[in-house]
């Protein structure tokens, strides 16, 4: 999906991509953190929108009326600046979902490891991808580090990528490997889902402690 937002003092019609994660039952909207460099209220300077956000609106971009609205921030962070050196691995912002059509379907972890080589694919639009139909780059994995993963793609190994930015990659059988964050030399940068399964556990053991 791509994102519209629309703040207080400024809207964004077409702000990078976005994709609905299931995680065991409970589903999330989700797009990059670093997004927020380009797409921001004047008056943010951290991962916290401070009440300048009017709305956040999730859609395909062949299809507006199929909508995802978003609730809160759930890893909102005043004291997290936003720049542009935010790391891969944690390179994630998620959402509470206010409401969403039923033709978006979400995507699921992958559990098992990752194998050198493996085919993977984005799914997303370039900002140079004018009107057509969701498109796919295939592409290998290559390695991990440090709750990153590394691919590569020929489509965009000469850096060709803007707007691929918080958009799914997955596995050949549909299962979700990291999200778009981030050029590696010729390669692509990707946060692992290590942060959002730390993240989603450290919400669900809160609230069974009845701390939210």
């Amino acid at each position: 999906m791509i994102n519209r937002i629309e703040y207080v003092d400024k809207s964004f019609p077409i702000a990078a991509r976005s994709f609905l994660l299931d995680a065991g039952g409970d589903i999330y909207a989700v797009t990059a953190k670093h997004v927020l460099t380009y797409f921001k209220s004047d008056a943010m300077a951290s991962v916290s929108f401070k009440n300048t956000l009017k709305s956040w609106v999730m859609f395909p971009k062949n299809n507006p009326a199929d909508t995802v609205v978003i609730d809160a921030l759930l890893n909102e962070d005043s004291a997290e600046p936003i720049n542009r050196d935010i790391p891969s691995d944690v390179d994630w912002l998620l959402f509470s979902i206010k409401s969403k059509s039923d033709h978006i379907q979400p995507l699921r972890f992958r559990e098992a490891p990752l194998r050198p080589g493996e085919k993977v694919t984005i799914i997303g639009w370039r900002y140079s991808d004018k009107d057509c139909p969701q498109v796919v780059y295939e592409g290998n994995y290559i390695e991990s580090i440090a709750g990153s993963v590394i691919i590569s793609t020929k489509v965009l190994s000469d850096n060709r990528m803007p707007g691929l930015s918080g958009s799914p990659v997955v596995d050949s059988e549909g299962f979700l490997i990291g999200i778009m964050s981030q050029k590696y030399g010729l390669r692509e940068k990707l946060g692992s889902v290590d942060y959002p399964k730390r993240f989603i556990e450290t919400i669900r053991r809160k609230a069974r402690n009845g701390a939210i």
